[in-house]
């Protein structure tokens, strides 16, 4: 997994969607800054996993995030929405754009 490509610095402080994970937390601390900021993807691979462990829970948002380590920089480049973000033109690819094919909303008790 050290091939990914992530965002953050290595001086940056801690960001709060990671620093509850300590292995994204000392990817984004130590190697990120040695592989540099080449993620073509917002949010970076990294940043993604841990928004989709924390919503999805370990086994969810682990699929999640090697789900979206296969799609990184590949055809979802020509798929989805460019936005600037950090000075560069990313692909947007939220977490929440990625529920659809397995998430479906309960319906509400009360409400039926």
């Amino acid at each position: 997994m050290l091939c990914l490509t992530f965002t953050a610095e290595a001086q940056s402080p801690p960001d709060p969607d990671t620093s509850e994970n300590p292995i994204l937390r000392f990817y984004q601390t130590y190697l990120s800054g040695a592989d540099g900021n080449r993620c073509p993807m917002y949010p970076s691979c990294s940043h993604y996993a841990a928004q989709a462990l924390k919503k999805h829970g370990p086994v969810m948002g682990w699929i999640m995030a090697c789900d979206r380590l296969l799609r990184c920089g590949r055809s979802e480049t020509r798929l989805s929405p460019q936005i600037r973000a950090h000075g560069r033109s990313l692909t947007l690819d939220p977490v929440e754009a990625n529920d659809f094919w397995w998430f479906t909303p309960r319906p509400d008790p009360e409400g039926q």
